[in-house]
């Protein structure tokens, strides 16, 4: 269980007080919560996406899925594709495959948050790999989203 160098320094720079919690191996973020015994709607899982324009990060529950249309509407970028998790490693080459945590500030990368968090007392994420969760408090978690677009991309499950 370890947290990623950029994570815990994003957290650091922003005086972001946290706590990894240790969970059995998972591979989804449906599955880390309930590997961490946390709620699905309070866990945020991060989308990454590209286009000709380059990367945007979706941040929703890990108890939705993305609304594509949603983001689109929201960018005006129609073009926006899913990235193969094999070429996450060059974005976030401190995090092991798959295990993506959803401060894409932190890498640089234009980030939306769904806007479900903002009644969130405590939320959690993926620490940067697959057996480690970090938890924050929703007020902390919500002003590391201030530059951030806060819409609604998530839908829940069909």
């Amino acid at each position: 269980m370890t947290i990623a160098a950029t994570v815990s320094q994003f957290l650091d720079d922003h005086s972001v007080s946290y706590r990894v919690i240790p969970h059995a191996h998972s591979a989804t973020s449906r599955e880390t919560a309930h590997a961490a015994n946390v709620r699905e709607d309070r866990v945020a899982k991060a989308i990454l996406l590209r286009d000709n324009q380059g990367l945007v990060m979706a941040v929703i529950p890990a108890s939705g899925s993305l609304d594509l249309r949603a983001v689109h509407d929201e960018t005006g970028r129609n073009q926006l594709e899913m990235v193969p998790e094999g070429d996450l490693g060059k974005t976030f080459p401190d995090c092991e495959l798959g295990a993506l945590p959803p401060l894409g500030q932190a890498y640089g990368i234009t980030t939306l948050l769904d806007s479900s968090f903002g009644h969130c007392d405590t939320v959690y994420f993926e620490s940067g790999d697959h057996e480690g969760l970090v938890a924050i408090d929703g007020r902390d978690f919500d002003q590391l989203y201030q530059g951030s677009h806060h819409c609604d991309i998530s839908k829940d499950w069909p």
